[in-house]
Formats: C-alpha cells, sequence, structure tokens
C-alpha cells in the first residue's frame, strides 16, 4: 500500500519555481472559442481520455489483457528508470508511443521487481501525443486558456520536495482521475521556464493562477489505486 501512495505522490509532484512579467489571460466562459467548437465533436473511443484510462488501456486490467485486444502493429518497450522511482511501457504504433503505462519501481510481480509481466494491472497511464483527448476536445498542445473555457479557471502548482514537474488544475468539471501536466516553452538562464508565474519567495509547495501567454497541456494522466480502479 506504501508503493501504491508513492506512485501518486510521484505522478502529482512539481517543479521549482520561476518568475515573468507576463499576465494570465482569464477567458470568459460565455464565449465561444475553438476549443468549444472541438468539443462538440465526438472523439473515437479508441483515442479517447477518460477516468477510465487512455485509448484501449483501461485502469484495471492487466498488461496481458491490453496486449490481447491491441493491434498486431503495437509494440510494448519496457523504459527503465522512466521517472524518479517510476518505469513505464512505451505502448507504440508504427513507431510512434500512443501512452504509457506507469509503475512504481518495485511493485510489479516480476523476481528482478522491475520488469511488469503481463498479469500486473494497470493502474496509471500517460500520454503526451495529440491524437488522444478527452471528451471535451482537451488535448496536448490544448492552451491553458482554451482549457479554462471547458474546466474553469485554472491553478498551477508545484512541489520542490517532488520531481521538477508542473501540474494544472481546474475549478469546474475536472475530471475524475485525470491529472493535466503544464508545459514550458523558454529557457532561461538557470533552467528550463515553467507556465506558471509563481511569487518569488522561499518555500515548498508552490500555487498560482498567472500563466504564460503560451502556457499549453504537455501530457494528461490518468491513474487508480487498486482498490478504487473504475471496471473494465
Amino acid at each position: 500500500m506504501k508503493k501504491v501512495i508513492l506512485l501518486a505522490v510521484l505522478i502529482l509532484s512539481a517543479c521549482s519555481p520561476k518568475t515573468d512579467n507576463t499576465q494570465s489571460q482569464t477567458i470568459n466562459p460565455a464565449e465561444t472559442s475553438q476549443s468549444k467548437l472541438i468539443a462538440e465533436k465526438p472523439v473515437a473511443q479508441h483515442l479517447l481520455i477518460s477516468s477510465n484510462g487512455i485509448g484501449k488501456a483501461k485502469l484495471g486490467m492487466t498488461l496481458g489483457e491490453l496486449k490481447q485486444i491491441s493491434d498486431s502493429n503495437t509494440e510494448f518497450k519496457l523504459i527503465s528508470p522512466f521517472m524518479v522511482d517510476i518505469n513505464a511501457i512505451a505502448v507504440s504504433e508504427d513507431s510512434i508511443v500512443q501512452y504509457y503505462i506507469l509503475y512504481v519501481a518495485g511493485t510489479t510481480s516480476h523476481p528482478d521487481q522491475v520488469t511488469p509481466t503481463d498479469d500486473d494491472p494497470i493502474t496509471a497511464l500517460m500520454t503526451d501525443n495529440h491524437n488522444y483527448q478527452t471528451k471535451e476536445g482537451v488535448k496536448v498542445g490544448t492552451s491553458i486558456k482554451e482549457a479554462e473555457e471547458i474546466y474553469g479557471d485554472a491553478i498551477l502548482s508545484y512541489n520542490i520536495e517532488g520531481e521538477s514537474r508542473e501540474y494544472i488544475t481546474f475549478s469546474d468539471k475536472m475530471p475524475e482521475n485525470l491529472r493535466f501536466r503544464a508545459s514550458y516553452f523558454r529557457l532561461i538562464s538557470d533552467g528550463l521556464g515553467f507556465s506558471g508565474i509563481y511569487p518569488e519567495y522561499p518555500g515548498v509547495s508552490y500555487t498560482t493562477d498567472k500563466f504564460r501567454q503560451d502556457a499549453a497541456i504537455a501530457a494528461i494522466e490518468v491513474s487508480c489505486t487498486p482498490d478504487n480502479c473504475p471496471q473494465k
């Protein structure tokens, strides 16, 4: 159970602050936008991101079950490490990664405790492939401003004690089990710039409702714990 909790902590952890003078622009939800037009179009099931999973990969099914329903050209490649204390299976079609299945190091049933087996359940998925989207039309590359029109005001956050990842939550209609990772677009003198505009003060956990004009969603994650995974 501690390792399952660790997965949730690692996936939701965030990154160190950088500042910028750019001001956030919150869009009136009543305004018409390209995002809303996209959201009106149905999403193909094999490209859908939902609280149940990503595409054909559903939370709660085993790796072996996913392989059985996948196309013959689908490749499953172990990436170790993928993030700190997390390994992954990259699921690819025609050499293009569709999504990743995430595993906390040491939790697989294989004797080496690293290599996932076909009997290991899927409890965390992540995609940075822009072909996949939520039923509302939000996907990798969607600007935070556009996502606000659908999900409400954006809050960006990070924790310096965690891995350097920045996440976004929204005030309304947040899909269950989903997490949105913020994007960064430019290099600055001492590292990568981030989407959020954070206050300059010593601390561990930071949040902000201000972000860069070009900020967009960089990845989307779906996860559960073994005792509350959706039905397959």
